[in-house]
């Protein structure tokens, strides 16, 4: 199972880095996403469970314990920590069996936005400070996961400077950092159908590696993605040993140089980077199977609770930061699902969300609340039987 669920989330990473620009700086992740969808799609009805079992690459009956089983290893290593939580409504009801899918003690009561933004603080320890998505008035259930990697090198590098010879830095000095080592098949080229991509480890402690790619200047963002993702399985087409003077490869050159001896060297030098990225999931909906279970016109999640909710709001913030010493990087992504419109009777409100808010008037306690489903917006009102009766006695 746990493969089935590693190897979904690689596969969303690869759709979703398919949608970003050539120009952008951007980080994602797809490991961010995936435990959550996973958890709604057996919840979800009809279409909109069919779009989350192809966005995740299970079946509905498999996705909840792919869930937990992803988790499970993303939080198994001393430099990585995983973490789900959800904050319910006290007014809403959940379903003792979706409640119960999700890992012990991660469900919580929703009140002030601020113990939400405090979880994010506690989960990726300072790195990202806030929820990625606003909790309103209008917010019944918020699902989130946090995921933290953390690692020093086993061989730090050297802080320096750095000066771009081409692409999109061309002329620019940049915060550099360089190291020299003989272990030369840490570097690896592999052929791509975007054309030759390199790829080198940089090994973390903790058994946590990191792989740096980097393809011709024309090939697309996603396609060197794609080859880092699968470079620890694929069969490269030349390790850096395999390198003779002459060679070239993106980003690599072999040529001769001083040295204290005749023994072969890897010479790195890369930028030192920091990546902050927002994403909202919704701009993108399709990719995530998001589409169908954020139309807010219908009960979409009859598996989580009776009463009628959708997916209001899908976002993702990560940080990620390369140094000399080592790598840093956070996510957390979020649902925010919200009342959908149940079908109306003889023009009456059946949206379900009339509770949700509470007004004083001179005529008795009225209950109001304003309907924002995609099938029109209209405010529904509900006067207690006390106050009506009020009413009709002043008359």
């Amino acid at each position: 199972m746990i493969e089935a669920a590693v190897a979904g989330a690689n596969a969303l990473t690869r759709r979703w880095a398919g949608t970003v620009g050539s120009g952008d700086s951007v980080a994602v992740s797809g490991a961010g996403v995936w435990p959550l969808l996973a958890y709604l799609a057996p919840a979800a009805d009809g279409a909109g469970g069919d779009e989350l079992a192809a966005a995740i690459g299970l079946p509905a009956a498999d996705a909840t314990e792919a869930a937990s089983a992803l988790v499970g290893l993303l939080g198994s290593a001393p430099g990585l920590r995983a973490a789900i939580g959800a904050w319910v409504h006290p007014r809403l009801q959940l379903r003792a069996q979706w409640r119960d899918s999700l890992p012990p003690g991660s469900v919580g009561v929703l009140g002030d936005p601020a113990l939400l933004d405090a979880w994010v603080r506690e989960q990726t320890g300072g790195l990202l400070d806030k929820l990625p998505i606003t909790v309103d008035a209008e917010t019944l259930l918020v699902l989130a996961s946090a995921l933290v990697a953390r690692t020093r090198w086993i061989q730090p590098f050297d802080d320096g400077m750095l000066v771009a010879t081409t692409g999109p830095w061309s002329g620019r000095r940049l915060a550099g950092l360089h190291r020299t080592t003989a272990e030369r098949d840490l570097l690896a080229v592999y052929e791509t159908p975007a054309g030759p991509v390199t790829v080198l480890t940089v090994e973390g402690a903790d058994g946590i590696d990191v792989d740096v790619a980097i393809g011709v200047p024309e090939a697309p963002a996603a396609a060197v993605i794609s080859a880092a993702i699968d470079a620890p399985a694929a069969v490269p087409a030349r390790r850096g040993s395999q390198l003779a003077e002459g060679d070239t490869a993106p980003g690599v050159t072999v040529d001769l140089g001083w040295a204290y001896d005749d023994s072969p060297r890897l010479l790195v030098s890369l930028p030192r980077f920091t990546v902050t990225s927002s994403h909202d999931l919704l701009a993108h909906a399709e990719v995530f199977g998001l589409l169908t279970v954020s139309d807010l016109s219908t009960q979409r999640l009859s598996g989580v609770s009776d009463f009628p909710l959708g997916v209001g709001a899908a976002a993702q913030d990560l940080t990620a930061s390369f140094t000399a010493d080592g790598f840093e990087a956070a996510v957390v992504t979020a649902f925010g699902m919200r009342a959908a419109a149940r079908r109306r009777r003889g023009g009456r409100c059946r949206c379900g969300c009339c509770w949700t808010g509470r007004s004083r008037s001179w005529r008795g306690t009225v209950r109001r609340a304003w309907c924002s489903s995609r099938a029109g917006s209209h405010r529904a009102s509900r006067r207690p039987a006390e106050a009506r009766r009020r009413q009709a006695s002043r008359r």
